[in-house]
């Protein structure tokens, strides 16, 4: 197995609970909003279960640098964490329905995803909850629009300024943080396909110095739900003021990963 040094400073991120706690603390709760949502449906008597499950998946997740899906045990590489616990939900599954490939391994979790696809009323009234959550937190935060078009071209000055508030250092359309354990937080911009953002436009990516090939690459609309569950409703559409939202809070909680693992240089 070829020892990445990327994997062994991965393997001394504290975990999910310290990082979100971090997150909450610069004014960000959308993420947990989510998870009381889910403890309600699945009933306080799962707390602990579901509280586990998902700091397993963070965990395998980061010290695997996202080359895992931990719904179908698969790992692109040879996994320095594995979680037996994830291996016991997995074996013990007796839930498995098309269209859903790779559903959680926690059925009220998968329960609730089957109900927000086939049923309308349900699924409208849960995007209603998510909807409102942003507006309050777009409207707490005081997030500021001037400038947005829409046009992911147009979306690098807010990146710009979300990223220069925490010392990452702009090179062209990059912007780096180096930290003294050897890591490098990395943030760019995907302007390809459409010119418009049908998705969040950024693309995050955790590297060694010693070895910047071998990456933990993040993206999409989701970029951290396996690491802070609920975060992926940070993600692009909608209005401008919570797509503006996405951005600031997803450089954000990359800050916050930042920062777990110690001081920039």
């Amino acid at each position: 197995m070829v020892d990445h040094p990327l994997l062994n400073v991965l393997a001394n991120w504290p975990g999910r609970v310290s990082t979100q706690l971090a997150f909450e603390a610069r004014g960000f709760s959308v993420h947990k909003a989510w998870q009381n949502r889910m403890i309600e449906f699945c009933g306080e008597h799962q707390v602990d279960l579901l509280n586990r499950y998902w700091d397993e998946v963070a965990l395998e997740t980061m010290r695997c640098a996202g080359k895992v899906r931990s719904e179908m045990r698969y790992f692109g590489i040879e996994p320095k964490y594995r979680s037996a616990f994830l291996d016991e939900l997995f074996a013990a599954r007796d839930f498995l329905e098309p269209p859903f490939q790779a559903p959680p391994l926690i059925r009220c979790l998968f329960e609730h995803l089957k109900k927000t696809w086939f049923d309308a009323e349900f699924g409208n009234s849960e995007a209603a909850f998510i909807g409102m959550q942003k507006k309050q937190e777009s409207e707490r935060l005081e997030i500021q629009t001037a400038g947005w078009t829409g046009k992911k071209r147009d979306v690098l000055p807010f990146i710009d300024k979300f990223c220069s508030a925490h010392a990452f250092k702009r090179r062209r359309n990059l912007w780096h943080k180096n930290l003294s354990c050897g890591l490098v937080f990395e943030v760019s911009t995907d302007l390809g396909g459409s010119p418009y953002c049908t998705q969040m436009p950024l693309m995050f990516r955790i590297f060694h110095a010693d070895d910047p090939e071998f990456a933990f690459e993040l993206g999409g609309n989701e970029p951290f739900d396996q690491l802070v569950y609920g975060s992926r409703l940070y993600g692009g559409g909608g209005e401008a003021s919570k797509f503006v939202l996405g951005v600031r809070a997803n450089i954000e909680l990359f800050d916050v990963i930042a920062e777990s693992f110690g001081a920039s240089q």
